[in-house]
């Protein structure tokens, strides 16, 4: 489960990485979509361990972003 994961992880860095690069409005919203769509995969293949590191750690470390 963990190259699946990684494989899907490394495709959503590259479809951000093209949505920031480009100009074009239709390769911008399927960027998008591909990048949250392989980032979801991301954590549904990840290890339980993996997982929870992420949710523990977002919830010691209050991002300013996070802040309502």
């Amino acid at each position: 489960m963990i190259p699946t994961s990684l494989m899907s992880l490394i495709i959503s860095f590259l479809a951000i990485y093209m949505y920031a690069n480009t100009t074009e409005e239709i390769v911008k919203v399927v960027t998008a979509g591909i990048a949250l769509i392989c980032l979801f995969l991301s954590f549904v293949f990840a290890p339980w361990s993996i997982v929870l590191l992420l949710v523990v750690s977002l919830m010691i470390f209050q991002f300013p972003l996070l802040k309502y």
